[in-house]
C-alpha cells in the first residue's frame, strides 16, 4: 500500500515537474495537425449505384446446384463487372471526354486509384465511388464512368448482332437481284409463249411444291443466320480455349434429336399443312429440344469454363448453339433435297412447255420466299442491334457531395491531441528515467543509504556575481566612513 502510494506520488511529481514539456509537445502536435488539415487540398467522393442483373445462362449454371451456388455466381459476376469497370478501355473513354485543364492531366494510373467498387451484400447492387478534388468533378467523373461502362458492355453485346446484320444484309442484296432475275425470266417466258392463264395441272404441282420451297427458303435463311453468329463468336473467341464442351454426350444427343425432328418435319409437310395437329406438335417438340439443348450448353459452359467472365461464357454459348443449329439445318437440307428431287421427277412428266413454266414459277416462288425471310431477319437483327442491353441498370446517379471526405479536420486534431499528450507524457517519463543525477535528499537516502543533515540550495551563476558586486561596493563604503568623522571633529 505504501509502495503504491509512493509510486503514485512519484508519478504525479514527474508530471508536475515536466508539465511545461508535456504541454509544449501537445501544442506542437495540435498545431501541426491543424496546419496539415487546412493546407491539404480537399477530396470529394461521389457515389452511384447500379444493378447488375444476373444473366440466364449464369443463373442456370451448375453452380446453382451447389450450396450457396447462386451467391458464388453473383460474386463472380460482380467481380468481373468491377474489373471491366476499371479496365483501361473504359477509363480511357472517360478521360477522352474529360476536358484538359491547366493542372496536371488525369492519367489512367491516377484515375484507377480513385475508383472503388463495393457490392451490396445479398443483392444485385454495386456501389461505385469516384474521388476528385472538387464536388462537381467527382459527380461528373462518376456519371461519365458508369455511362462509359454501359457503352462498353453495349458495344461488346452488339458485336455479334452487327455482324449478323451485315452478313444478312449482303445476302439480302443478292436475294433481291436473284428475285428480280427469276421474276423477269418468268414474265419473259409468259410473253414469249403467250401464256395468259396457268393450267390447273401445272398450278397443282407448283402449289404442292411451294410448301417445300417455303421450308427450303427458311432452311437457307436459318443457316445463313447461324453461320453469321458462329463466325462472329469464333472471331471473338480467337486465341481462347475452345471446343472443350463440344463432345458432351448429352449435347450430342440433343443435336441428333433436333436433326431427326427437322427431317421428320419435312416429311410431314409433304402431306399436311402447318395447321395440322401433327405438324404443330412436332414444331413444339423441336422448340422444346432447342430449349433443353441451350440450357445444357449454358450449364456445361459455366461449369467447365476456366473464366468467370460472363461475356466469354456468352460467346461460348453462342458458338455451341450455332453449331447445333447448323447441324440440324444440314440434316433438314438433305431431307429437303430428296423431296425436291422427287417433285422434280413429277414435274418432268408434264409437257415441255408446262415443265419450263412450272420450274420458272417455282424458282420465282423460292427466291421470293428467301427474299422475304431475309428481309424479316435483317429487320430483327437491326432492332436487336439498336436495343439497349438490360444487364446493367442505373439505380442512383451520382450527385455532388456536400462535404469532402478528406481531410477530416476534427478527427485529425483529436488524434493529434491524443498522440501529443501521449507522446509528451511518455517522453517526460523517459527523460526522468534516463536522468541518473541525485536531485534531492530523497535520492540520497534512496540510492546512497546515508543520513541527511540538510541541503544547500544551488545559486545561479548570475545571482552569485550580483551578490559579489554588492558586497564589494558595501565594503568600500564602510572604509570611507572613519575619514569623514575625523574631519567633522
Amino acid at each position: 500500500m505504501d509502495e503504491s502510494t509512493v509510486d503514485l506520488k512519484e508519478l504525479l511529481r514527474i508530471l508536475k515537474k515536466r508539465r511545461l514539456f508535456i504541454i509544449n509537445v501537445f501544442l506542437i502536435a495540435v498545431i501541426i495537425a491543424v496546419l496539415v488539415s487546412f493546407l491539404t487540398p480537399p477530396t470529394f467522393e461521389a457515389e452511384t449505384v447500379v444493378r447488375v442483373k444476373q444473366s440466364k445462362g449464369l443463373a442456370d449454371s451448375l453452380l446453382s446446384d451447389l450450396p450457396m451456388g447462386n451467391t458464388m455466381a453473383t460474386k463472380q459476376l460482380m467481380s468481373t463487372y468491377a474489373e471491366i469497370l476499371k479496365s483501361r478501355t473504359v477509363l480511357e473513354m472517360v478521360l477522352a471526354k474529360t476536358p484538359s485543364s491547366g493542372k496536371k492531366p488525369l492519367t489512367y494510373e491516377t484515375f484507377s486509384k480513385r475508383i472503388t467498387t463495393e457490392p451490396v451484400k445479398d443483392t444485385e447492387l454495386l456501389k461505385i465511388a469516384v474521388e476528385a478534388p472538387s464536388a462537381e468533378e467527382s459527380k461528373r467523373l462518376a456519371n461519365l464512368l458508369v455511362d462509359s461502362f454501359i457503352q462498353r458492355l453495349t458495344f461488346l453485346a452488339r458485336v455479334t448482332q452487327t455482324e449478323v446484320r451485315q452478313f444478312i444484309g449482303s445476302r439480302l442484296d443478292e436475294a433481291k437481284k436473284e428475285l428480280d432475275k427469276t421474276e423477269a425470266a418468268l414474265e419473259r417466258y409468259k410473253r414469249t409463249e403467250k401464256i395468259v392463264d396457268v393450267e390447273a395441272e401445272v398450278k397443282a404441282v407448283v402449289d404442292r411444291m411451294s410448301a417445300i420451297n417455303q421450308l427450303s427458303a427458311q432452311n437457307i435463311v436459318n443457316q445463313a443466320s447461324s453461320q453469321a453468329r458462329l463466325r462472329s463468336a469464333e472471331k471473338q473467341l480467337a486465341g481462347q480455349k475452345q471446343g472443350f464442351v463440344a463432345d458432351n454426350p448429352l449435347i450430342q444427343q440433343y443435336k441428333s434429336k433436333l436433326g431427326d425432328s427437322e427431317v421428320q418435319l419435312v416429311s410431314l409437310l409433304q402431306q399436311y399443312t402447318e395447321k395440322h395437329p401433327q405438324v404443330i406438335a412436332l414444331r413444339a417438340a423441336i422448340e422444346e429440344t432447342k430449349l433443353k439443348l441451350n440450357q445444357e450448353i449454358s450449364k456445361v459452359v459455366n461449369a467447365e469454363s476456366v473464366s468467370a467472365n460472363p461475356l466469354y461464357q456468352k460467346l461460348m454459348v453462342d458458338r455451341l448453339q450455332s453449331q447445333a443449329e447448323i447441324a440440324a439445318y444440314d440434316s433438314q437440307a438433305k431431307a429437303l433435297a430428296g423431296i425436291i428431287a422427287q417433285n422434280e421427277a413429277e414435274l418432268s412428266e408434264l409437257p415441255a412447255k408446262e415443265q419450263s413454266l412450272g420450274r420458272l414459277m417455282l424458282d420465282a416462288n423460292l427466291t421470293q420466299q428467301i427474299y422475304l425471310m431475309l428481309a424479316n431477319r435483317f429487320e430483327e437483327a437491326r432492332i436487336s442491334e439498336v436495343m439497349q442491353p438490360t444487364d446493367i441498370q442505373i439505380i442512383d446517379v451520382a450527385v455532388a457531395p456536400e462535404k469532402p471526405i478528406k481531410p477530416k479536420k476534427t478527427l485529425n486534431v483529436l488524434i493529434a491531441a491524443f498522440l501529443g499528450l501521449f507522446a509528451g507524457t511518455g517522453l517526460a517519463f523517459m527523460i526522468e528515467y534516463l536522468n541518473k543525477t541525485i536531485r534531492d535528499t530523497e535520492d540520497v537516502r534512496l540510492y546512497l543509504d546515508l543520513p541527511v543533515l540538510g541541503s544547500i540550495p544551488k545559486f545561479q551563476e548570475e545571482q552569485a556575481s550580483i551578490n559579489e558586486f554588492w558586497g564589494q561596493l558595501l565594503g568600500s563604503f564602510k572604509k570611507k566612513q572613519p575619514h569623514r568623522r575625523r574631519r567633522r571633529s
